[in-house]
């Protein structure tokens, strides 16, 4: 049973004292992120400068009048002959962006990530501020090569889980949209002997290119979504055990988040449900969303801390694990 109301009563007190910090970790942690976009973006500025359009340079005078065709023409000869000199890096640019992009999250965004999670955890469990450097920590020997694995094995299931409803929208629109095809470019109504035509012609039953089949895919769709979204609650906390000890590798990390999650996925749903009204408000302030969302992101984190502490807590209780497994400390 997931108890909201006290998860985030005990964020609040966890958070009395150490708010900055706590803000100064988020913060810090969605720049490291952000910060090869940044890059990425001065680069493109660096190698692709946007140069003033001068194709019609010279080419009317102050009334409108045409004085310079010539050099109207050069203008667009030399615009034509830059950008088939720049296609080469763009294509460069864009294999470099689409692979050190994930590259990156996978090296460090995921790894600064877990660090995130592990401040958090140490706050709600000390009285005092833990030092912003602990979320960096696991870059360190066997630490960062275990959290390294976790995640991607996390992200490789989530991946998988991912792409059953893509497919069923892929293919069960596609008769449709074959059908929308055919009578487009023959420029014909959809009828019922156009439907057989095609159907024929494809090798597949009529039935699928009736527009009753649309609620069935989209149906059949929502499912396979929501199995998504409970695979995600249920891997939610790999990261949260990687946080408390690494060590324990990527299987196991996986297997604990299952476990731990059986029977209170609704319950973490609800949880983050229930910050929905917060997100609206600060989304409402328009021209500074990303400063209030920030401001937002401790009180979240913090509560999503205490969340994972209490179904910890039960799985120990349960005979799940050990809270020696996990790194921590029998204390007489």
């Amino acid at each position: 049973m997931i108890n909201r109301r006290q998860l985030k009563l005990n964020a609040r007190k966890n958070l009395a004292g150490k708010y900055g910090d706590a803000l100064g970790v988020v913060v810090l942690a969605t720049l490291i992120a952000a910060s090869l976009s940044v890059v990425f973006s001065l680069l493109s500025s660096v190698l692709f400068p946007m140069s003033r359009f001068t194709y019609f340079d010279g080419y009317f005078d102050q009334t409108g009048g045409l004085i310079d065709t010539q050099k109207a023409l050069e203008n667009a000869l030399s615009i034509i002959s830059n950008i088939s000199q720049q296609i080469l890096l763009v294509a460069v640019g864009v294999i470099l962006i689409m692979s050190l992009t994930p590259l990156f999250k996978i090296l460090v965004g995921n790894v600064i990530a877990v660090g995130r999670e592990r401040w958090f955890i140490r706050a709600a469990h000390s009285g005092e501020s833990p030092r912003i450097s602990l979320m960096i920590s696991l870059f360190k020997g066997g630490e960062y090569k275990q959290t390294v694995l976790g995640m991607l094995w996390q992200s490789f299931w989530l991946f998988l889980w991912s792409i059953p409803p893509v497919l069923v929208l892929l293919f069960g629109f596609l008769p449709q949209q074959l059908l929308i095809f055919k009578a487009w470019s023959g420029k014909m109504a959809i009828t019922e002997g156009l439907k057989l035509r095609v159907a024929r012609e494809f090798g597949l039953p009529s039935f699928l290119f009736g527009w009753q089949m649309v609620p069935i895919v989209l149906v059949v769709f929502f499912i396979f979504l929501i199995v998504q979204i409970r695979k995600r609650y249920s891997y939610r906390l790999v990261s949260y055990v990687l946080a408390d000890n690494p060590a324990l590798g990527a299987r196991r990390a996986l297997n604990l988040s299952k476990e731990m999650t059986r029977g209170k996925i609704g319950g973490l749903f609800l949880l983050d449900l229930s910050f929905i009204g917060w997100i609206l408000l600060c989304m409402m302030c328009i021209c500074l969303p990303w400063i209030t969302l920030h401001l937002l992101a401790p009180y979240y984190r913090m509560t999503w801390a205490e969340a994972y502490k209490a179904v910890r807590d039960q799985a120990v209780a349960r005979g799940v694990i050990r809270m020696e497994d996990l790194g921590y400390v029998r204390v007489a």
